[in-house]
């Protein structure tokens, strides 16, 4: 699990919590080494007497006088700092002891995140354990400065911030996954913690189909009519409606069974769930209706740029989640992930040049996630290659080739009501006023999955048009 594990101590109550994490993550692993470490800043008390001696009364000015207050001062507050310091490491030296630990202490004096740091690198941590908030927490923190510096500059170490008692024996082991090798890397540091402690593991994949929903709208609303013929923009949006937010749910999906595989290769079985929505918000409202008693997630996911400091949803989960957060540091070495089967993920069906042909009119970022859903057409079919006529079915169905489609929806019934339901569990409700947007001048039929949601009943029945005096329900 972690051969060297650094712990940040300054006797708060997540201070605490953290040194309870460290030795219980000892105690389980293979003769692994404690690091304890509390850092003092006394000669920043001494630069800020220096800089308060003019303010002090004409009777303390003389300079014998001064060179006596300053010896005082930094004996006290040098030696005091120190008596404090190893006092905070006291506990973790009683408790390694009896548990028959290896452990040292380390009480370096500056900067708190600087001393920390070097400390870290000399020691070769593999792991760090920091409570969320020290000392100098307000209600209004999130997480304390030191804490969030540690996560941002030690990036060759897993960083564990602790944020209540640590319980991952009752409650599950909640890992991020993106399909990037970084959330495979966490996905095997939260079996192994869950093998060492006899927990569950669940792993949750989110992707964003709404986000181009509403930069869809703003568009809408900003171009004028003759830039949105120009452009085909009702094409575009059931473009990105029907290919591209349908291939997302099937990438991250095909990422998130590689890692039940690889859970699988180590011994522990995986509950796999997939989300829609802004990762973050979905990750933290499912962790928190789950009870976890730990996230994991990679530093970085499938979209890292190389300056990069860490994923921006690692750092929003590390601040907002109320429960602790594990920061998994890239592996060094290439990771062996199982490749899903032939059984669940489908053989590519062979193409007719004049199908592939056509293909060139899908723009050139959404070509793959297409040829997915038109092959998951095929196959749904019984086809054993994909033909032109699919190919012109599925097109015209997304608005990219004209026909009688207006024609169509004109003679389609006007609806009176259109009641749905949520499919999408976690989903928020602001995604109501979405679907309506998008249903204005549009045919549904009960059974039809929108967004988030399924029609369950139309008035009159079938196959109906929805207008601005159509009654939406939701049930």
């Amino acid at each position: 699990m972690y051969k060297r594990i650094l712990v940040a101590l300054d006797g708060s109550i997540c201070s605490n919590i953290a040194l309870k994490t460290a030795l219980a993550l000892a105690e389980r692993g293979n003769q692994t080494h404690l690091i304890g470490c509390h850092v003092y800043a006394a000669r920043m008390h001494r630069t800020r007497f220096e800089e308060m001696e003019p303010g002090l009364p004409e009777s303390y000015q003389e300079e014998e006088r001064l060179n006596y207050l300053r010896h005082a001062h930094d004996d006290i507050i040098g030696t005091g700092m120190k008596l404090i310091s190893d006092a905070y490491l006291a506990p973790l030296i009683q408790k390694a002891e009896e548990k028959g630990l290896t452990y040292e202490g380390v009480t370096p004096e500056g900067r708190n995140y600087v001393e920390l740091l070097r400390v870290i690198q000399e020691h070769n941590a593999d792991l760090v354990v920091m409570g969320a908030l020290g000392h100098g927490h307000v209600p209004e923190g999130l997480i304390g400065s030191l804490t969030e510096r540690i996560l941002f500059l030690a990036p060759n170490s897993d960083i564990l911030v602790m944020k209540k008692s640590l319980n991952f024996e009752k409650y599950p082991i909640v890992v991020g996954i993106d399909g990037s090798e970084n959330s495979y890397a966490a996905m095997k540091k939260a079996v192994s913690i869950a093998r060492a402690f006899g927990s569950n593991v669940e792993a949750v994949a989110v992707y964003d189909p709404f986000f181009h929903t509403g930069v869809f709208q703003t568009i809408t609303d900003a171009l004028p009519d003759e830039a949105k013929q120009r452009f085909n923009f009702a094409a575009q949006e059931r473009l990105h409606d029907e290919i591209i937010d349908q291939g997302l749910e099937t990438l991250y999906r095909e990422g998130l069974e590689r890692s039940v595989l690889l859970a699988q290769s180590m011994g522990i079985e995986v509950h796999p769930n997939v989300l829609a929505g802004k990762v973050y918000s979905q990750l933290y409202h499912y962790a928190t209706l789950r009870g976890a008693g730990l996230i994991v997630m990679g530093r970085w996911g499938l979209h890292r740029e190389k300056d990069s400091i860490i994923g921006s949803n690692t750092l929003n989960i590390t601040r907002l989640s109320t429960t602790n957060v594990l920061v998994v540091t890239p592996p060094t070495e290439p990771l062996e992930v199982p490749k899903l089967t032939q059984e669940v993920q489908n053989v590519a069906l062979p193409w007719t040049p004049e199908a592939e042909l056509m293909m060139e009119r899908v723009p050139i970022f959404a070509r793959e996630m297409a040829r997915r859903v038109i092959e998951d057409q095929a196959r749904e079919r019984d086809l054993s290659e994909v033909t032109p006529d699919i190919v012109q079915e599925i097109a015209q169905r997304l608005g990219m080739k004209k026909g009688r489609h207006d024609k169509e929806v004109a003679d389609v019934p006007e609806a009176q009501m259109v009641s749905f339901r949520k499919i999408k569990r976690l989903a928020p409700d602001f995604h109501r006023h979405i679907l309506r947007s998008k249903l204005i001048g549009q045919t549904v039929r009960t059974g039809e999955r929108i967004l988030v949601y399924e029609v369950l009943e139309t008035d009159p029945p079938g196959l109906v048009r929805v207008t601005e005096k159509t009654r939406l329900e939701f049930r």
